[in-house]
């Protein structure tokens, strides 16, 4: 969604408001600095290595880099190591990009490298948010992106206390979890709606299609026969079958009625 924006911690000057309290941290390597607070993921091509955290290696979302003095226990702490939180509480960067976050809200990975937002249905989560961030703290800063369309767009970047979870949100927007059909219907129909009325939506629409050929089919081929014996009674026959026709049409709309009912 965002072409690219680059972001660090040094640049934006942003440092923790709190101490974290994380229960246990692990040491790992990293290629590149990677601040307290940034959110990361285990690297795919080296072992024990972790890299900041994005929307395209959240697969591999692993917890939040910390100081190892936040941490009750620090497990092989060392000189040019990260350690990373993986339960407990971290300060934690966020963005605005998905809207304000609340107390409670799940906290993703973003389309920025380690900086999280407001989850998204079925984006990879770090956990729950324990403090609010809006943009208008003192010590968040402002950030200019421009998505693929060109268009620009301001954000504000922060820090929330968050209590570490690492796990998927398969809810979508309306708190639902969503069944094949409803997806096919809600891809359809931009909405979240029943399975009951996708079901009965779709049996109108087999008895109004096996209604519509039965009687279309029936009415032509009556009327070719019926031509056939008589050609003087063809211009009845057509009127009939334009009768007919016109029927078949008034049966369709009123089935295309029903179906936009059952799915609105």
């Amino acid at each position: 969604m965002v072409t690219a924006v680059g972001f660090s911690l040094l640049f934006l000057g942003l440092t923790p408001v709190s101490a974290s309290s994380a229960n246990i941290s692990h040491s790992f390597h990293a290629d590149s600095t990677i601040s307290n607070g940034s959110i990361v993921s285990l690297e795919q091509q080296k072992s024990d290595y972790v890299e900041l955290a994005n929307t395209s290696n959240g697969s591999r979302l692993l917890g939040v880099a910390v100081a190892s003095t936040d941490s009750l226990l620090a497990v092989d702490p060392g000189q040019g190591t990260v350690q990373v939180a993986t339960t407990g509480t971290a300060s934690t960067l966020v963005s605005t990009f998905n809207g304000a976050i609340k107390v409670g809200d799940q906290i993703a990975v973003s389309p920025f490298s380690g900086i999280g937002m407001e989850a998204a249905a079925g984006s990879r989560i770090i956990g729950l948010a324990q403090t609010a961030f809006d943009g208008t703290d003192s010590n968040a800063v402002t950030q200019q992106i421009t998505d693929k369309s060109g268009k620009t767009k301001q954000i504000r970047v922060g820090y929330v206390r968050l209590t570490i979870g690492v796990g998927s949100n398969p809810v979508d927007s309306g708190g639902e979890q969503l069944n094949s059909l409803q997806k096919m219907a809600k891809s359809l129909t931009g909405h979240t709606v029943s399975t009951a009325r996708i079901i009965i939506s779709l049996l109108v629409a087999l008895v109004a299609t096996v209604s519509l050929i039965v009687l279309i089919y029936a009415s032509i081929y009556g009327s070719i026969i019926s031509i056939g014996r008589n050609p003087l009674a063809k211009y009845a026959v057509f009127r009939t079958l334009s009768s007919v026709l016109g029927m078949a049409a008034l049966t369709a709309l009123v089935a295309a009625s029903i179906i936009f009912f059952l799915l609105r």
